[in-house]
């Protein structure tokens, strides 16, 4: 069987991690992360990241590259996953949510290489939402009109771009990107199945000691915007500022934010045609088997 690239796919607490670490073994595989918070270094329970023990004689690639007030972009996922992908000879698993990371490394067209400019990210911060959102508007209308208005970061990163590449961005033609060829998968399971697992992982995150490792890396890493804005994370800020009445309501609010970002996901990879939903291994095996 010739090397090949399987992407295992789907909303959070799907299943992803068991059956990517399940199919590896049997196919001699190594593991591509493609989650944005998997990333990082001490987001272990808030980012459900598989254990040394599930790790184990399985090669896995882009966990715990950076600290958590570093930044790490779509364009830094695919640079890394593409050394990974063109210097081993073993079946290769990208395993992950964050569907921007494995559409920008699989896309026909790659990335525009525009990087980070803090100077003007710490400039840009400044500004309120609807400042930023006009100034966006100004220069590129179209990119602007398929932002909400609330979405700072990515109006920041927006406006970064079109100052890197000196013209709007819906302008700009984008090359040729790598080919890899690869099979997609997610795990099949009702909506009603995975609200259930995210209630019971968001409890078993509890138990593990997700408001201590909250605790921990608010004070290790206090200006991370990241920590603030991770699901997990920021409902233990919301709970300091006097939102909620208790950490019980502060829970609630993790899973209704996990359910809320769930049905988001499933929505998206339900309506995407190169996904094949899958109940089993044995579907893939056979599925690359007749390749």
């Amino acid at each position: 069987m010739n090397k090949k690239l399987i992407v295992l796919t789907g909303a959070t607490a799907s299943g992803k991690t068991k059956l990517s670490i399940q199919l590896a073994k049997i196919i001699d595989a190594i593991i591509i992360c493609a989650d944005s918070r998997i990333i990082y270094k001490d987001f272990d329970i808030v980012s459900a990241k598989p254990t040394i023990e599930e790790r184990f004689d399985i090669p896995h690639y882009l966990i715990d590259i950076i600290d958590p007030n570093q930044d790490f972009s779509a364009g830094d996922f695919v640079s890394e996953a593409k050394k990974i992908i063109n210097n081993t000879n073993k079946n290769i698993i990208i395993s992950g949510g964050t569907w921007f990371y494995i559409k920008s490394l699989l896309d026909e067209k790659a990335l525009p290489n525009c990087p980070i400019n803090k100077i003007l990210r710490e400039k840009l911060s400044t500004y309120s939402n609807s400042e930023l959102w006009e100034k966006l508007n100004k220069i590129d209308p179209k990119r602007a009109s398929l932002i909400h208005q609330n979405n700072k970061d990515k109006i920041i990163r927006s406006i970064e771009m079109c100052e890197a590449l000196n013209m709007p961005i819906s302008e700009y033609i984008r090359e040729e990107n790598d080919i890899f060829s690869a099979n997609w998968y997610m795990p099949s399971i009702s909506r009603e199945e995975l609200y259930n697992r995210i209630n019971q992982r968001v409890d078993e995150m509890i138990n593990l000691g997700l408001y201590d490792e909250w605790i921990n890396n608010s004070k290790k890493y206090p200006n991370s915007k990241v920590i603030k804005n991770t699901i997990g994370y920021k409902e233990f800020y919301e709970l300091d500022d006097g939102l909620y009445k208790d950490r019980n309501e502060a829970i609630e609010k993790i899973k209704q934010h996990t359910r809320n970002f769930a049905k988001r996901q499933l929505t998206y990879f339900r309506s995407n045609p190169d996904i094949k939903p899958i109940q089993t291994i044995d579907e893939i095996l056979r599925d690359i088997k007749n390749d």
